[in-house]
């Protein structure tokens, strides 16, 4: 009989090769994304104001009051469980006119769960979220997180990736100030600003909450001001195919 010999380097390369392709490939797209979109925005005055988490039953009917109220679209991306806790706060967001995307299911974190974990999140939400999603769509993995599996579940719903550019600090530990995200929005000349409309439950809900509508009224001003164009990131990232076309 001849045995087979497992050479430990052999293994270890494998593991690597395996882990390079899992998770560094799509990070590495993911930045060169991410460069592309802030160059484009700089480029066309351009601001999208994406929210992720929501729907929330509180927060995110103030802020498509504060949208409407400057004549502006923005992106949504609904995380499934919230839009069956909360379909009516959804429907209003799409007859609103603004573009919904998908966050997922329950936002599993792709680098601290299993790989197909995160792939089977991503479509559980692609199907809770099918009323409420265009075809095709978006897809913004939780976290900013994504695995090759859980690109492939977005690519089979026919769903592009939709990252941000500058994020505006909402969940971080410490709030950042009103003007330091405004700061930051200026010297870039745009971009695609990532902020969370879910109905928060901590010692803090309160104050975090109207950062986000004091950033978005803010960011507004600053839109018109510089008169920068407002518009939704599916429809800059067409914009942006297409030029490269």
């Amino acid at each position: 009989m001849i045995e087979t010999i497992v050479v430990p380097g052999a293994a270890v390369a494998v593991g690597a090769a395996a882990g390079a392709w899992l998770y560094g490939a799509p990070m590495a797209a993911r930045r060169g994304a991410v460069a592309k979109l802030a160059a484009h925005c700089a480029a066309t005055s351009s601001l999208a104001l994406t929210y992720d988490d929501g729907p929330g039953a509180a927060l995110t009917p103030q802020v498509t009051e504060l949208l409407a109220s400057h004549d502006a679209r923005a992106t949504f991306f609904l995380l499934g469980r919230r839009a069956e806790t909360s379909p009516s706060v959804a429907d209003m967001v799409k007859r609103a006119g603004h573009e919904i995307g998908c966050h997922a299911h329950e936002h599993v974190h792709a680098w601290k769960a299993a790989p197909w974990a995160s792939a089977r999140d991503a479509s559980h939400g692609f199907d809770t979220l099918e009323r409420w999603l265009p075809k095709p769509c978006l897809f913004r993995p939780p976290y900013g997180k994504a695995t090759s599996l859980s690109v492939r579940a977005a690519k089979r719903h026919k769903a592009r990736l939709g990252w941000w550019t500058i994020d505006s600090g909402d969940t971080w530990e410490q709030l950042p100030t009103v003007d330091s995200v405004r700061d930051r929005v200026q010297r870039a000349g745009g971009g695609v600003v990532l902020l969370h409309d879910f109905d928060r439950n901590d010692d803090d809900a309160t104050a975090r909450s109207a950062f986000v509508l004091d950033v978005t009224r803010s960011l507004l001003e600053l839109a018109s001001e510089r008169q920068w164009r407002v518009r939704p990131l599916g429809e800059l990232m067409d914009e942006m195919e297409n030029q490269s076309t």
